[in-house]
């Protein structure tokens, strides 16, 4: 008989695990994610089309998935002038989303925290141009901080009140040329906050 310890080793009660991008893709879409909802153009839901370096990531609770996490490189080369910051430096927490399951309404704060703490420096050595431009800017590879942006028409306070700083709001992008209208502009007055999490010490390898 497997004692109780043992098979809390072979099956942790919580477990990060890193997946393809369509795994978490197929989670922001079955949990309605406001970015992913079906519409016109996607009546499944709505794909990750960022085209972008990403890393995607999902927190199981006894095999059950609880939440999903996407890294990615940051939409703008630059992030803040005024403080160094940018696409080289800077790491996006481009996605964060929990099952609905009521047994997952608190998990965001402890998920947001382990992303920042303990995936963001599984980004150092993934990309090889990433981490040699970083070089190049910063002397070494190195993550001085992390970016995300809050929904439309909610006030961030995820961010606000776990070291974030908010550096701006604004709008996205309207569309026209080549370029296609930001789905969040649909969401409430379609305003979101760009937040970032400055490190003590710079993530190196």
């Amino acid at each position: 008989m497997v004692s109780r310890q043992l098979a809390l080793r072979l099956s942790p009660v919580l477990a990060f695990y890193q997946v393809d991008v369509g795994e978490a893709e197929g989670l922001l879409i079955s949990w309605r994610h406001p970015l992913h909802l079906p519409d016109a153009e996607y009546p499944r839901g709505r794909p990750y089309t960022r085209p972008f370096g990403r890393m995607a990531f999902i927190m199981e609770n006894r095999s059950r998935a609880a939440a999903t996490v996407i890294l990615a490189s940051t939409v703008n080369s630059s992030v803040c002038r005024q403080q160094g910051l940018h696409r080289y430096n800077t790491i996006d927490l481009a996605r964060i989303a929990r099952n609905p399951d009521h047994r997952d309404q608190h998990s965001l704060r402890a998920v947001l925290r382990i992303a920042r703490e303990y995936l963001a420096p599984l980004w150092l050595g993934t990309y090889v141009n990433w981490d040699a431009r970083s070089a190049e800017l910063c002397g070494q590879p190195q993550i001085a901080a992390m970016s995300s942006t809050s929904l439309p028409g909610t006030p961030g306070s995820m961010y606000r009140f776990d070291g974030f700083e908010r550096l701006r709001t604004s709008k996205g992008a309207k569309g026209g040329g080549h370029q296609k209208p930001s789905v969040a502009n649909a969401i409430a007055d379609g305003a979101r906050g760009l937040w970032v999490y400055r490190y003590p010490e710079p993530l190196r390898p």
